[in-house]
């Protein structure tokens, strides 16, 4: 996705204007130009050909003219020419009226002496070419036919916050920031940012409201700094400089975002350096000038060992030292016993020039030589001695790539501030092959070379912001933006014009519907297939419900059914179906008796309801008759006794629940019972 965002800027502006005011159309002609200036020149002509305005004046280099002109409504050409029919060299123009509204723009590229664009004043009889999409910054919102003069200036990268300090000195770069670099600490997020003054100190915790939390002189302030550099551990900032009569300042962080303290300010042991870097696992402090410092008491830095050489920028990992070299490449050393032994070296690669910059991230180092149109370079570092490039890759950006400058990986990005080209992100998944996912030109500016624009940038901080500093334009806050999809385990995403199930980021360079390039990145992950076993007793005549499905048999069920994900949710299920029991029993009694605590007194049926060993009803059913001439004896009214229980065979027994029992009393009658709990 493309996002476009206006940074203003400013040139030596100069105006020319009729003397007569203009009872028509009133057009403003900015014309921006470029290098070789001299050789260009205009026209407007109407769709009849007759020459409307034009230009005798010679032109300077990097200038922007305005002109007025008075127009009646029509179609017009806008006619560009080049006397030596190379273009014109980064210069364009732009129409536009008294309220901004821009009727055309566009300029001569490539070898051509000349190029014409078409254009309308309130008249529909003609197209009106320009930029129609409606991001750019160039956009012409009447135009009618896109004329692939768009300024594009960012895909998958927006913009958060822009902090800069228009009073600081502008330095020989043409600017005043240098470095940054990304701490996280109390809890808060912050970009320290070199300029000509010093160290600001920005609270990023919240991007869209960041601000300046400190400020941190620098010991040498000035148009004459070009280089500061920072690094830190733990709760301590350390910051040098590469110009004028500097120090090792050593800051202490521990009470962001309310104050900064310097607690360590002196040149004893660096006074100029250009860069640093700190392999905090040892606590080594590395300088580019050789020397090598231990900071185990991070505020009392003590001397250890001189690396014996130069070198511009480094990156250890665990006393194990990556050097660029300048001209010399890339050497490889290691440190462990605070004497440098040499591992290997790359003197000797495509695309070499001055060896500047490099990340490593397990077996692969990226590295960046500072020279124009060179590529970045991906080395295979697991074998030392036998240092392999395995892949090149530059911004594309063109007619030429700018200058590489300075890069960090985070997981399977590279991030590069890439000078005129702005911040370029690349995906390194595969390292044999980056691609390009995304950018953002922190200095869009038509006239751009050499050491302008992103200087530095750090994306490690733990939100996942991007910080980014650009020479002239200061501290640049940004986010990567992507798509996200996932999909079920088995599914598959249609992904441009292919489907795809693998995890991870798809990137896809396409062109959209009006001709412009744009980079589609999406992160692809899969949601899992969720599945779960039960198992369920149920009596005869009850059912269980599993989704839609209703079962009222025993047996073993599958179901998938759609979880809260979307995605399927598969249920085993093993189901046992128990039935219910029925017994009937006959009780003639001449007393009444007690049956399952209910008092039977009275002949009838009766029925209760139990649970079985299964858990399902048992149901009890007993026909009982109360004889109670049984139990009169009209000519004996002696109080009985009795004389033993028995079974029905016959056996005695002390009396068992649930069983038809005999129990024979001293006048003979004989009664049976049953006693049911």
């Amino acid at each position: 996705m493309k996002k476009l965002l206006f940074s203003g800027i400013y040139f030596l502006t100069l105006f020319s204007a009729s003397s007569q005011s203009c009872q028509d159309n009133e057009v403003v002609l900015q014309l921006n130009t470029g290098d070789w200036a001299s050789e260009v020149s205009w026209s407007i002509t109407d769709s009849l050909g007759n020459l409307i305005d034009s230009t005798s004046q010679t032109y300077a280099d990097s200038t922007t003219y305005y002109d007025t002109i008075c127009l009646i409504n029509g179609c017009y050409n806008f006619n560009m020419f080049d006397t030596y029919g190379d273009g014109w060299q980064g210069g364009s123009y732009q129409l536009s009226d008294s309220l901004g509204n821009i009727f055309s723009s566009g300029n001569l590229q490539g070898s051509f002496s000349f190029g014409s664009n078409m254009f309308s004043i309130n008249s529909t009889s003609c197209p009106v070419l320009g930029c129609t999409l409606p991001s750019a910054v160039n956009y012409n919102p009447i135009a009618t036919v896109d004329d692939s003069s768009c300024q594009i200036i960012s895909d998958n990268i927006n913009l958060l916050f822009n902090w800069s300090d228009s009073t600081l000195p502008v330095n020989s770069l043409g600017g005043s920031y240098t470095d940054v670099y990304g701490v996280a600490i109390n809890g808060g997020e912050y970009a320290v940012i070199g300029s000509t003054m010093g160290a600001h100190i920005i609270d990023v915790t919240n991007p869209s409201q960041s601000y300046e939390a400190a400020f941190v002189p620098g010991a040498f302030q000035g148009s004459l700094v070009t280089h500061r550099d920072y690094f830190h551990m733990d709760n301590y900032l350390y910051a040098v400089c590469d110009q004028g009569s500097s120090t090792l300042q050593i800051i202490d962080l521990s009470n962001l975002p309310n104050l900064v303290t310097i607690i360590y300010d002196t040149d004893s042991l660096i006074s100029t350096t250009h860069n640093i870097f700190i392999d905090t696992l040892n606590k080594k402090l590395y300088t580019t000038s050789g020397k090598v410092f231990d900071i185990s008491d991070p505020i009392n830095p003590s001397f250890l060992f001189h690396m014996g050489f130069f070198y511009h920028d480094l990156y250890v990992e665990n006393d194990t030292g990556y050097f660029n070299c300048f001209s010399n490449g890339l050497q490889i050393y290691e440190m462990t016993a605070n004497s440098p032994q040499y591992l290997g070296s790359l003197t000797s690669y495509p695309d070499q020039g001055t060896n500047h910059s490099g990340w490593k991230k397990d077996s692969i180092y990226i590295m960046a030589d500072e020279n124009g149109g060179l590529s970045l370079k991906v080395i295979d570092v697991s074998d030392l001695n036998n240092l392999q490039v395995i892949a090149l890759f530059n911004s594309g950006v063109l007619p030429s790539p700018a200058v590489p400058h300075n890069l960090i990986i985070r997981d399977n990005f590279v991030y590069v501030s890439y000078y005129c080209d702005g911040l370029q992100v690349f995906d390194i998944s595969n390292p044999n092959n980056p691609i390009k996912a995304g950018y953002y030109d922190t200095y869009p500016s038509i006239y751009c070379s050499g050491f302008k624009g992103n200087w530095g940038v750090d994306p490690q901080l733990p939100s996942g912001i991007i910080l980014a500093s650009d020479v002239q334009s200061g501290l640049f806050i940004l986010e990567f933006d992507y798509n996200e999809e996932s999909i079920c385990d088995g599914d598959s995403l249609l992904f441009d014009t292919s489907y795809v199930n693998v995890d991870g980021f798809h990137i896809s360079n396409t062109i959209d519907s009006l001709g412009y390039p744009d980079i589609i990145v999406t992160e692809l992950s899969t949601i899992p297939i969720t599945s779960s076993t039960q198992s369920f007793s149920i009596c005869n005549g009850d059912s269980l419900v599993v989704g839609s499905n209703v079962y009222t048999s025993s047996g073993n069920y599958i179901d998938t059914l759609s979880a809260f994900t979307s995605c399927d949710s598969i249920i085993y299920t093993s189901l046992l179906v128990s039935n219910n029991s029925y017994t009937f029993d006959t009780l003639v009694a001449s007393v009444s008796v007690i049956w399952n605590g209910i008092q039977l007194s009275v002949s009838g049926d009766y029925s209760i309801v139990l649970i079985n060993s299964a858990g399902c009803d048992s149901i009890v059913n007993l026909n009982f008759t109360y004889n109670h001439i049984l139990a009169i004896n009209n000519n004996n009214t002696k109080e009985r006794t009795l004389i033993k229980i028995t079974d029905v065979l016959g056996r005695e027994t002390n009396g068992r629940e649930n069983k038809l029992l005999l129990y024979l009393f001293d006048d003979g009658i004989v009664e049976k019972k049953i006693i049911l709990e």
